[in-house]
């Protein structure tokens, strides 16, 4: 990120160029992050803006007047000048590549190297705003079952540290007449009261080890596997990465970008290896004179619908049309699909937790009744 400051006896405007800018790495200046909904309506304003006439440079001067986070004015002032310089838009943006991804500086050179960055910009906007919105639907799917694992975890670690204490006094002696279930959170409660810094150290530990193998390659590899081909799973997943790589392949070439440089820019858009590896073959099959649809015919993670749409759209010349008709009929399935899972899940961990909680309830509860009965 560049940092506009006045040098002492420089004019007003004179600017350094550090390391960092040079490099195109973002500071987080005043611990604010530049988040992705605020690049987002950065770009919604310079489209408005050159909508009504207004010039880029002046668009992003308005553009950094109007932003709340130190951090991202600094990066629009720093485009601003940039772009006083001669520099072109495109570049301005690729010296912020934390900021703005390769996908997004392929597409503004194209939009000016045809004269049309204002549409280029709509298309990002909306791509942006789509890919959003699967975060979101994504984390409002996932939050209830996290929730409801986080408090039936919290209730188990109170029963056991907080009220079975209290009534081993009760059952001392008597294990012979507790049931198992009894005798279990009993041993487990006396575990955690005497060595409960061996738990801490131990959850710790793992935490520390499980994202040690998910960051290695091994790791990820057998992460990458499992999400394609998960049976239940991989029927939505292998969903969100087919649309993402046919509405992004389809803005791209909407665009005009050159094919090869669309096919590399949305491989740089996946992390998951094996749709990468399906790009890279892709591309290697078009350099040697193949048709865009032959690797689609023989990859087992993409739906036949999609495998079939493809080649007719490559047939009559309509590539690019087809593959974002699919991006957001797909992104309707997903929608609902992720919506039909929710529902599913909400009533299923109701369950495993009322299952929970009631067991450790009727440990305690029916052990005392049975006490009772024997002495009487």
């Amino acid at each position: 990120m560049a940092i506009v400051i006045k040098q002492k006896g420089s004019e007003p405007g004179a600017r350094l160029v550090p390391d960092a800018e040079k490099h195109g790495h973002v500071i987080r200046r005043f611990g604010k992050r530049i988040t992705p909904g605020e690049v987002t309506f950065f770009i919604s304003q310079l489209a408005l803006m050159l909508e009504v006439g207004t010039s880029l440079t002046n668009a992003l001067k308005a553009a950094a007047d109007q932003t709340k986070n130190p951090g991202f004015e600094t990066v629009i002032r720093s485009m601003q000048l940039d772009l006083e310089e001669g520099r072109q838009f495109s570049d301005a943006m690729s010296r912020h590549p934390q900021i703005f991804k390769s996908l997004f500086v392929s597409m503004v050179k194209a939009g000016e190297t045809g004269g049309y960055l204002k549409e280029i910009l709509d298309r990002t906007v909306e791509m942006q705003e789509k890919r959003q919105a699967l975060i979101t639907q994504v984390r409002t799917t996932l939050t209830y079952p996290v929730v409801l694992c986080v408090l039936s975890t919290a209730v188990i670690i109170f029963v056991l540290a907080g009220i079975l204490p209290k009534f081993a006094v009760l059952f001392e002696g008597k294990e012979s007449v507790l049931p198992v279930s009894t005798r279990f959170l009993m041993a487990m409660s006396a575990s955690i009261q005497q060595y409960w810094w061996v738990y801490i150290v131990f959850s710790v530990g793992l935490i520390v080890v499980l994202k040690l193998w998910k960051d290695s390659n091994y790791g990820q590899a057998l992460i990458d596997r499992f999400i394609v081909s998960a049976p239940l799973l991989s029927r939505i997943s292998n969903k969100i990465y087919t649309a993402q790589l046919l509405r992004t392949l389809g803005h791209l070439m909407e665009s005009r970008v050159p094919l090869i440089e669309a096919l590399q820019v949305t491989r740089d858009t996946f992390s998951n290896r094996h749709f990468r590896l399906f790009i890279a073959n892709i591309m290697s099959h078009v350099k040697q004179g193949g048709r865009f649809s032959q690797p689609f015919s023989d990859y087992p993670y993409v739906m036949e619908s999609v495998k079939q749409m493809v080649a007719t759209g490559e047939e009559v010349g309509n590539l690019h049309k087809v593959m974002l008709r699919l991006a957001t009929f797909y992104d309707t399935e997903i929608e609902q699909e992720l919506k039909k899972i929710a529902s599913m899940i909400e009533p299923v961990a109701l369950i495993i937790m009322g299952v929970v909680v009631g067991l450790i309830v009727a440990s305690v509860i029916l052990p005392i009744f049975k006490l009772s009965h024997t002495i009487r």
